[in-house]
């Protein structure tokens, strides 16, 4: 008696669709992040334009923090101690 052996496609069909599509949506997003972005040598290195925000931040920090004290109002003085009774003596 002969066994007879079918082959089918095992069902990777959905697979392949799914990597396609993870691959085609990869590539639309790299076009639009990156759309007319071609020439970004002469705007300088991403270090110089962190550096350049975060020394912003630090000077807009530091102008606030001038304005904070300068609206702290000065506390008043304290009373000078009561003396004590004086005894005769």
């Amino acid at each position: 008696m002969a066994v007879q052996e079918t082959r089918s496609s095992g069902g990777n069909g959905f697979l392949y669709f799914a990597i396609g599509a993870l691959i085609v949506a990869v590539g639309v997003l790299a076009w639009m992040f990156y759309k007319g972005e071609t020439n970004r040598a002469s705007e300088g290195t991403a270090l110089e334009r962190v550096a350049d925000s975060v020394s912003d931040a630090a000077d807009d920090i530091g102008d606030s923090a001038r304005d904070a004290a300068r609206n702290i109002p000065h506390p008043m003085p304290a009373p000078a101690p009561a003396r004590p009774p004086a005894t005769p003596g």
